[in-house]
């Protein structure tokens, strides 16, 4: 019965969510941005980046953050879309700490940009390790408060002292296109070591928020005491294989600098624009949120997003995106379960929307993320927090696959609403889902490697190598690929639910770099190449991203010859793009009647002109232009619906009218459905108005949905002249009750019968 009942649910949700007719979305040539332009000279001579990753666009649309490299020297740019200037933001010679600045984010009006590094630049920074830094880009790179340390002590500009065994690697991480605040004021950032960030000997894996206009950092990751219901505001405590707070990635310890260079790196934590709201992948659940005393897979390393609204104060809670289960639903408390029942259902009132237990899985980890290094797993935000993005590999109950290890091998775009009073499972819609159980068929299971999510929430954009999309909501409405090549970038409209492939080559075919020809099915890419890192401005009709195809832009020169090269050089030929989506403006079209003929020709034609306009009241008027004075005849004709016994029985009403009642039946027939004549005296070119109104009989059709179409015609007559005959297509339709009926609702509405 539970069974049957979630059938229903899901076939009712499915009905009640139907789409309205698709739009699709279109987007205009591709730009690349990883290029120098000295003044003068020609774009076609600029200096392309030797590489260039984890773009971010400022929210105005005005500026591109990346990293990369230009002629050996790496670090951290910015590039004005419209002058074409490119700054360095922390640069260094190839090799040096210095030069390891990596992954931004900028503000909304791009002056302030956040990044990773290794190099000491403010006295403040007194260790080895990476830390997280703001650049003022109205600030010459030599001036004082040029650069300024967040990840640092709070009430301090002293950096973060840092306990590990390889102190040039490990520290704090910010991400990348996420983690600052549009104002620039608030940058979220990841300890990746012991530290003294909430007191001495805090625990590796800690979210943190530093507010720079008051010198504030504040430990966001807390410990969540069930008896109380709320934060104790100590930091999480690490156990099993280094598992705290946040997930540290497939290798347990995230080291700076990053690697490989193509791939975007999740580990870190996404702040919304308003910096109200901090979301991350977490380790360690139990301690941070509530959960059910016997729900499944709860380890250590048990997986899963979660989110907090820090802009509520230090007693807000730290709450579940989505999971295996749903303790704070209502219905939940109610029943007084302890855990989700055996086999997972969603007519189970404590069940989240996925199967979590690690069954037969050989993964490190357990929960909504099992993949490791297949994809970006860092939730991101709207900018008011509310709507989250984020990526899955746990069996979704509502979808019904049972794939197996296809489902293991790959993943899956899904997007929740955070608003209060909705349960997990009706706060998540899901976006994408795999086609197949063959977990080699890339373009039915390939993995989805990256995503972002517009400012209001209704842009999803991601990267991935699936050609087949079997969704019906959002519509793909895109060409496919002819087969599975390399990472595209694609968008998500949820205003109009479609699916649209953004990236292609200049000439029209699907994304590509020099690569060894293999059998159809088989990736030559190895799951590495293609688009990542993909960024909205505020509107979401500008989007950068990072491609490592040779073929979106003409003369894009800097793509080894072969994938091959790329473990050798560690330069993938990486650039940074910017597209743009067509707007279109909308014209209400207007109807008019021309006006009549001026200047008539000395020798005037014998014609007639007739044109029409239905009324509210479901009558016509039909516009005659007459030759001259003469006699108008008017009749519309229609296919009705009529009773085939009525009109045989003429004849036999008394004799046979059981028989032909008991025969009746209903044929469609042409009546003429309203008439009318007139003389007229119009002088030539003069129009003549002229109301038809319907039959009685046929008066109810007008009523009816879409009115009732007819044909009229019109015959002209005059003595000495040949007869003129026009025809016109009409409509009677009513869109005003009439004096009778609007009667019967008055009587009815007064009780009287």
């Amino acid at each position: 019965m539970r069974r049957a009942l979630t059938l229903m649910c899901i076939a009712t949700c499915a009905v009640l969510a139907a789409p309205s007719p698709v739009v699709a979305d279109v987007f205009e040539p591709i730009s690349l941005v990883s290029t120098i332009a000295p003044p003068a000279v020609p774009v076609a001579h600029a200096e392309q980046a030797d590489y260039a990753h984890d773009p971010a666009i400022s929210g105005d649309g005005r500026y591109v953050a990346f990293d990369g490299s230009f002629g050996g020297v790496t670090g951290v740019w910015r590039r004005d879309i419209a002058s074409g200037a490119v700054e360095a933001v922390s640069v260094g010679a190839a090799g040096s700490p210095q030069g390891s600045a990596e992954l931004p984010s900028i503000s909304e009006d791009g002056r302030y940009i956040s990044f990773t590094t290794s190099a000491q630049l403010v006295a403040g920074d007194k260790n080895e390790g990476p830390d997280v830094y703001v650049r003022d880009m109205d600030l010459n790179e030599s001036e004082a408060e040029a650069f300024v340390l967040v990840s640092a002590v709070n009430g301090s500009e002293e950096s973060l002292t840092y306990t590990t065994s390889e102190p040039a690697r490990y520290g704090s991480l910010a991400a990348g296109r996420s983690a600052m605040s549009a104002s620039g004021r608030e940058v979220a950032f990841v300890t990746t070591a012991i530290s003294n960030l909430a007191g001495p000997e805090t625990p590796a894996m800690q979210v943190a928020v530093r507010d720079l206009e008051k010198k504030q950092t504040q430990l966001v990751s807390v410990v969540y005491d069930p008896n109380t219901g709320r934060p104790t505001g100590e930091p999480v405590p690490t156990s099993g294989e280094d598992a705290g707070a946040v997930y540290p990635g497939v290798q347990l310890a995230p080291r700076f600098p990053v690697a490989p260079p193509a791939r975007t790196v999740p580990v870190g934590a996404s702040i919304s624009a308003d910096g109200s709201t901090v979301a991350w992948l977490g380790q360690e659940i139990e301690r941070q949120v509530p959960v059910l005393a016997h729900e499944p897979g709860l380890t250590p390393e048990y997986t899963e997003p979660l989110w907090r609204r820090i802009g509520e104060g230090p007693q807000a809670p730290t709450r579940r995106i989505t999971g295996g289960g749903d303790p704070t639903s209502p219905v939940c408390v109610a029943s007084g379960e302890s855990g989700p029942l055996k086999p997972a259902t969603l007519s189970d009132p404590c069940q989240g929307p996925f199967e979590t237990e690690p069954a037969s899985r050989s993964t490190a980890s357990n929960g909504t993320w099992t993949l490791g290094p297949a994809g970006d797993y860092l939730p991101r935000l709207s900018a008011n927090g509310l709507t989250v993005a984020f990526l899955s590999n746990a069996r979704f109950i509502a979808g019904g696959e049972e794939f197996g290890t296809a489902e293991e091998s790959s993943n899956d775009l899904y997007v929740a609403n955070m608003e209060e009073g909705l349960t997990r499972v009706g706060a998540l819609s899901r976006l994408t889902e795999i086609a197949a159980g063959k977990a080699r068929d890339v373009a039915q299971v390939g993995p989805i490697g990256d995503l972002a999510v517009s400012a209001d929430g209704t842009q999803i954009a991601f990267t991935s190598q699936r050609t087949i999309f079997p969704l019906g909501s959002p519509a793909f409405v895109s060409a496919p690929a002819a087969e599975a090549g390399m990472f595209e970038l694609l968008d998500v409209d949820l205003a109009n639910q479609t699916l649209t492939r953004v990236t292609q080559g200049f000439e029209g075919g699907p994304s590509e770099q020099p690569h060894v020809e293999l059998a159809v099915g088989e990736d030559p890419y190895n799951g590495e190449q293609g688009a990542f890192s993909p960024s909205f401005s505020d509107d979401g009709n500008t989007l950068a991203f990072a491609s490592t195809a040779d073929n979106l832009v003409y003369g894009d020169g800097n793509t080894p010859p072969a994938v091959s090269e790329v473990q050798k050089s560690g330069r993938d030929g990486s650039d940074v793009f910017v597209v743009k989506r067509k707007t279109f403006t909308t014209a209400t079209p207007q109807q008019y009647i021309s006006p009549p003929p001026v200047n008539p020709a000395s020798e005037p034609s014998w014609l007639l002109g007739v044109s029409a306009r239905s009324r509210p009241d479901g009558s016509v008027v039909l516009y005659v232009v007459a030759p001259g004075p003469g006699r108008l005849s008017i009749s519309a004709k229609s296919a009705v619906r009529v009773d085939s016994a009525r009109a045989s029985r003429s004849g036999r009403r008394a004799r046979h009218s059981s028989t032909a009642r008991g025969h009746a039946s209903t044929t469609v027939a042409t009546r003429v459905v309203a008439a009318a004549a007139a003389m007229t005296r119009a002088s030539m070119g003069e129009t003549v108005a002229s109301t038809l109104t319907l039959a009685p009989s046929y008066r109810s059709l007008a009523a009816q949905r879409g009115g009732l179409s007819a044909t009229v015609s019109v015959l002209f007559s005059a003595p000495g002249h040949p007869l003129l005959r026009e025809s016109i297509p009409v409509t009677f339709l009513r869109t005003v009750p009439s004096a009778h009926g609007a009667r019967h609702h008055a009587h009815r509405a007064s009780g009287k019968r």
